[in-house]
């Protein structure tokens, strides 16, 4: 295995490199990108262990990436062994400060015994001031719930501690991050720093019950992260929760007169929906069972007939439909010139992506091969082409930087085109029995969160 030795020191080419990812990420593939108290980040210089929820491959740990480096530090991150195998993708990894850390499942008896290593590694560079990120769960999850914590973060914790004489002062900052859509470019993205906190009062434990210690340790972090998450705790229910929390939050926020496009605000709606959910369970067992089968029903009728929740009930009319027909009309030709110089790059960025069969590491592969290789390769290709044809540098600038913006247009296209042909659906549709069958259900639905949520 590649040496880990000197990880944490500064790297003026990493620093490069973390500029053209820092746009790459925050103003190209995420439409808004937010960090919440960021005033809770301890100060550079102040050993720093960054503990998260864990739902969305590897854009999670960009996202934690762009939140602590905003004052120039280079935090080192620890990922699952698996993915170091190879020694040409560990010195990739080397150079992005990522460490491993094996599984049981991930190698053989030796990998795991090396561990012992790697964690003092880590002890090391919190022993030196730096910051170190783990995901404790130790694998993302497929959808808005938390899984346990695992054991690796506490064995770092304390063993930096332990090098130190339990002097050393180690700071435990939980993060929550939070997507607007897992899967879609151009989506938005939130980070939310808790309070960091200590862990001296196990250090007395940790010298008789080590494992006890980790334990107890596991436990306080997982409750720091868990409060900031909206986290769908009845797995039985999580389809028909998460169905509720889309379908009520613009009214909830609304009602609060808040603004439902901000996602700050969207994420705090869905946890006072699935806390206020939780509790109705408790109380009111029976009702709670009759709003979950009633929401099943109401969305695979949905799904059946390729309407959404929020066309339901909606005030839709043919003039407005006839209207936005003729504003995508007349955009036509620029989302065609778009198309057109953005569909090699877009092709192979789905080609290599439909390969992959976990969805939550989907937008990871557009991110890395869409966004960081093949559309900028693609630019670079595209204005050599065009500055040749027409002989003049400036026209192919020019060109090549309406191809970029017109990419961007292509994107919103197809979402109003989608949202266009859902209208023209539920219109066709208004005088079925379908979709007054939805409609009573929206409307007993509504009426119970109603009272549930407000």
């Amino acid at each position: 295995m590649i040496s880990f030795d000197n990880i944490d020191k500064y790297d003026r080419l990493y620093a490069l490199y973390l500029h053209y990812l820092n746009f790459a990420h925050n103003r190209v593939y995420y439409r808004n990108f937010y960090i919440i108290n960021q005033e809770n980040i301890p100060p550079k210089g102040t050993p720093t262990i960054v503990i998260a929820n864990h739902q969305n491959g590897l854009m999670d740990a960009l996202a934690i990436l762009h939140t602590m480096t905003r004052d120039g530090r280079q935090p080192v991150f620890i990922a699952r062994g698996d993915i170091f195998k190879k020694d040409g993708i560990a010195r990739i990894l080397r150079f992005l400060k990522i460490m491993p850390t094996f599984r049981s499942r991930d190698g053989n008896r030796d990998d795991v015994r090396s561990n012992v290593a790697l964690y003092e590694r880590a002890a090391r560079v919190l022993k030196n001031g730096g910051t170190v990120v783990i995901f404790p769960e130790a694998t993302h999850q497929h959808g808005h719930y938390m899984n346990t914590f695992k054991k690796g973060f506490c064995r770092i914790a304390f063993a930096a501690e332990e090098l130190n004489n339990f002097q050393l002062g180690v700071q435990v900052l939980p993060l929550n991050i939070h997507y607007s859509n897992y899967f879609d470019f151009q989506s938005d993205l939130m980070v939310t720093a808790g309070q960091p906190f200590t862990y001296e009062e196990f250090f007395e434990l940790y010298k008789e019950k080590p494992n006890d210690a980790y334990l107890a340790l596991n436990a306080k972090a997982r409750a720091r992260v868990k409060e900031m998450t909206p986290d769908i705790d009845i797995p039985e229910y999580y389809n028909e929760i998460e169905a509720l929390t889309h379908m009520m939050s613009e009214p909830f926020l609304r009602h609060k007169k808040l603004n439902p496009k901000y996602l700050p605000n969207r994420k705090d709606a869905a946890m006072t929906i699935i806390s206020n959910l939780r509790q109705f369970s408790e109380e009111q067992e029976s009702a709670f069972n009759m709003l979950m089968e009633q929401t099943r029903e109401y969305t695979s009728l949905l799904r059946t007939n390729g309407l959404h929740h929020w066309v339901i009930n909606r005030k839709l009319s043919v003039p407005r439909l006839v209207m936005r027909i003729l504003l995508m009309v007349l955009s036509l030709p620029l989302f065609l010139f778009g198309f057109v110089n953005n569909f090699i790059p877009t092709f192979i960025t789905k080609h290599f992506t439909g390969k992959v069969k976990d969805p939550m590491l989907h937008s990871s592969f557009q991110y890395v091969i869409g966004t960081m290789v093949t559309f900028p390769i693609f630019y670079v290709l595209l204005l050599a082409v065009v500055w040749v044809v027409s002989k003049n540098f400036w026209i192919a600038l020019a060109y090549v930087a309406l191809s970029a913006i017109t990419a961007f247009f292509v994107h919103y296209y197809k979402v109003a085109f989608r949202k266009l042909l859902t209208v023209a659906r539920a219109l066709r549709l208004k005088r079925t029995s379908a979709y007054q069958k939805l409609s009573s259900l929206h409307k007993v639905i509504t009426g119970t969160m109603e009272r549930i949520i407000f």
